[in-house]
């Protein structure tokens, strides 16, 4: 079983021993550089945000007052991955199981660099933010809503597990995915 934990300005779980260590640190002077050069796939480019991108939508968030939080991916000690998790207004044009509610959190950014894929690491950070989130304002009670390309199949079926539901709406050749407050 694995088990959550505060650890120090982050979130942490053991996978296994020392050597399997996953954890979300706070975005620093001292690991933001190694963050914005992370990588993506050559094919995610179309589906994944780059990090200097993802840090940016997560600057104007919080200078427009919206709750949330970017957190920097780390597995064995190391940089490897950036999430992206904040609340905002409901738009007009949302699927109307989003439009039940005024704010819902979203997951704007999310990916782990290139060379750490396909390890567990992914799957653990998302566990460790869903987590995470339930600290800010409503963030227990309100929905979380992500797009996911239609052509990721390897990122929907990873959010599926998590109980992400495909509203059946699109936008930009994206799905358009909600989880309901647990």
């Amino acid at each position: 079983m694995l088990k959550i934990y505060r650890k120090n300005a982050g979130y942490a779980i053991d996978i296994g021993g020392d050597k399997n260590m996953v954890e979300l640190r706070d975005i620093t002077f001292e690991n933001v550089n190694k963050i914005i050069k992370l990588k993506r796939k050559f094919f995610q480019r179309k589906f994944v945000e780059s990090p200097a991108d993802t840090i940016s939508f997560a600057y104007a968030g919080i200078n427009n007052g919206y709750p949330g939080f970017a957190s920097a991916i780390y597995s064995d000690g190391e940089t490897v991955g950036l999430i992206l998790i904040g609340r905002g207004p409901v738009g007009d044009s949302e699927p109307e199981i989003i439009k039940q509610n005024d704010n819902v959190y979203r997951l704007v950014g999310f990916f782990v660099d290139k060379r750490f894929q396909h390890r567990g690491i992914g799957r653990v950070a998302l566990k460790l933010a869903l987590e995470k989130v339930k600290e800010y304002p409503e963030g227990d009670s309100l929905p979380i809503v992500l797009e996911c390309h239609k052509r990721n199949k390897g990122a929907m079926k990873l959010y599926e597990s998590f109980g992400f539901i495909n509203t059946g709406a699109e936008r930009n050749k994206h799905y358009i995915c909600v989880r309901l407050s647990k």
